[in-house]
């Protein structure tokens, strides 16, 4: 168990690419208080099909081939973790591939991240058991018996904690699930924590007094940013003021 908080600035795609804008945010994350930094590793022709469906806020260019123009080389990817240490911040990536998860082993990780959708991506929480990297849980879209099967195999490596997760953009009040929390904490043996998606900082003030202490939120320059995740992230001032609170 895990008793010191720790509030994870997800920046998830918001650097549109810009590997400058990528190291920008490694400070913001920084300087608005939070401990953990996390991206996210896309690898398209491992995780997608060219002419996807995709979201309606690509409109010039489809889900594939976003993805392709996003990635950093390794180079970089060494460089974004050699940055975090220097700020003294753990780096934390989700991969949505095993061949994702292997750069990421080689390039530097604190701490691996599995997205909701991955939860039942079995081969790939089989590898990071296998590797012993220490893992956060995200359990948004899955059942009691998804969770479940994902820790039986987790549980052979290091899992760090088991977030509550809503993944709707933006999640409304009602269906946070901050009751879910105390769920996990009763069923499990690890710490619990809130991949929040709803606007404001009033979720993570409720998971708080649940028993939470690993805190998720996406964080980006201006919500006025392109890409998936800007519209619905904090701006520096809301971050700073719930690490604050």
């Amino acid at each position: 168990m895990n008793n010191k908080l720790n509030i994870i600035a997800e920046i998830g795609s918001v650097h549109d690419g810009s590997f400058g804008n990528a190291l920008k945010l490694i400070d913001l994350s920084k300087e608005c208080g939070a401990n953990i930094v996390k991206y996210q590793m896309h690898i398209p022709e491992e995780e997608s099909i060219k002419g996807a469906p995709s979201p309606n806020y690509f409109n010039e260019e489809d889900r594939y081939n976003y993805f392709k123009r996003i990635n950093f080389t390794n180079k970089e990817w060494i460089n974004l973790y050699k940055h975090s240490k220097n700020k003294k911040l753990k780096f934390m990536v989700s991969p949505f591939s095993v061949k994702a998860l292997n750069l990421l082993i080689e390039t530097g990780i604190d701490y691996v991240k599995i997205a909701s959708g991955e939860i039942t991506n079995f081969q790939l929480l089989e590898r990071i058991a296998n590797l012993k990297v220490p893992c956060i849980l995200s359990t948004g879209m899955s059942n009691w018996e998804e969770i479940e099967d994902a820790i039986k195999i987790l549980s052979k490596g290091k899992i760090m904690a088991i977030l509550q997760c809503s993944s709707i953009y933006p999640c409304p009040p009602e269906k946070i699930g901050i009751n879910i929390i105390s769920e996990l904490k009763k069923k499990y043996k690890y710490s619990v924590g809130l991949s929040d998606h709803s606007n404001g900082e009033l979720a993570c003030l409720a998971a708080l007094s649940s028993g939470a202490t690993f805190f998720e939120k996406h964080l980006t320059f201006s919500k006025k940013m392109y890409g998936s995740d800007a519209m619905n992230a904090m701006e520096p001032n809301e971050f700073k003021s719930l690490t604050k609170n």
